[in-house]
């Protein structure tokens, strides 16, 4: 999909620096990159575990590292799945499934989801052009001074005029060095009180990620008991074990990192023992995988922006 967005201008890099500016594009393009070659893998009954270890890897050829573990949500998830250390789950023969990753370069962070149909159904079509669209209209609609409550409105409204369902209690983000979500949220629908967010400003770097699901489907969704994502939020520890995943995890400088990455730094049990501890202390923070409380299908689209003076920039396309 390709948008009419201002793809320079001086005000910007004079907010962002010359070298920030390219920093966040490269990040960019080699998400952009990696999810080309998502569409290659993704079939019935490949196993989740190769997809992730695959795209991440991919992401690292570029000499860049994941910005967080790579997601891959099938069917009624909408986010948060990464796959366990020897994770068994394989594609279903029918299923929606929602790829989201992110490649980091020096700090800098790019963020990008598509969604992918194997087998599929005219609804799971219907509901990835309606991701598609939604975010399509919110980067047309994009430029400097406009609110976030407004971006919202475009999002929900178009999704609502194709007899679909926005997920409302997800959203885009800020995005800032080192920082996957800061700042303001970019809903999903339209608020309440959007009239009285904060303005866009030229030089921010945003992530749009409309989440959909269908006409019957609810806008909410719910946290699952387990998590396979986590970050590090405080350094209190107690045990040997404890102390040791924090000394490994100080490299993602408190971005998400994925239980699987820990493999091979103790056992599975001592592994399970000590992040209950890090929890306890608060020293991590857990991410459970988020499901539709309908339990339908959800689809996703999402892009990292850059606002320019007279529009934005997509950094997560190929140019």
């Amino acid at each position: 999909m390709f948008y009419l967005c201002v793809t320079k201008g001086e005000l910007l890099v004079s907010i962002l620096s010359v070298e920030e500016l390219e920093k966040y594009r490269e990040a960019g393009n080699i998400a952009a990159q990696v999810m080309r070659r998502a569409k290659k893998i993704i079939t019935k009954g490949r196993k989740l575990i190769y997809i992730c270890d695959v795209l991440e890897n991919e992401i690292r050829k570029f000499d860049a590292e994941p910005a967080f573990p790579l997601n891959v949500s099938v069917n009624q998830i909408a986010a948060h799945y990464t796959s366990p250390i020897d994770d068994e789950l394989t594609l279903p023969e029918r299923s929606i499934v929602k790829i989201d990753l992110g490649a980091r370069v020096d700090g800098y962070i790019s963020d990008h989801a598509k969604t992918f149909i194997v087998g599929g159904t005219k609804t799971y079509l219907k509901l990835k052009k309606g991701a598609e669209l939604a975010l399509e209209k919110a980067i047309e609609f994009i430029k400097p001074g406009v609110r976030p409550g407004e971006i919202g409105e475009v999002i929900e409204n178009t999704i609502r005029k194709n007899n679909l369902t926005p997920i409302t209690d997800l959203s885009g983000h800020i995005i800032e060095r080192w920082k996957l979500h800061t700042g303001t949220s970019i809903p999903n629908s339209k608020p309440r009180l959007g009239f009285l967010g904060p303005k866009l400003k030229v030089g921010q770097v945003v992530a749009i990620e409309p989440f959909v699901t269908t006409s019957d489907g609810s806008e909410k969704i719910y946290d699952e008991s387990y998590s396979y994502i986590f970050s590090q939020i405080g350094t209190k520890a107690k045990s040997k074990d404890a102390k040791k995943i924090l000394e490994k995890i100080e490299e993602y400088n408190s971005l998400p990192f994925a239980l699987r990455w820990l493999e091979g730094l103790l056992s599975e049990t001592k592994l399970f023992s000590a992040l209950k501890e890090l929890i306890s202390y608060n020293s991590i923070n857990r991410y459970p995988m988020l499901v539709s409380k309908s339990h339908t299908p959800v689809s996703q689209a999402e892009h990292t922006i850059i606002i320019t003076e007279s529009g934005c920039e997509i950094i997560t396309q190929i140019k």
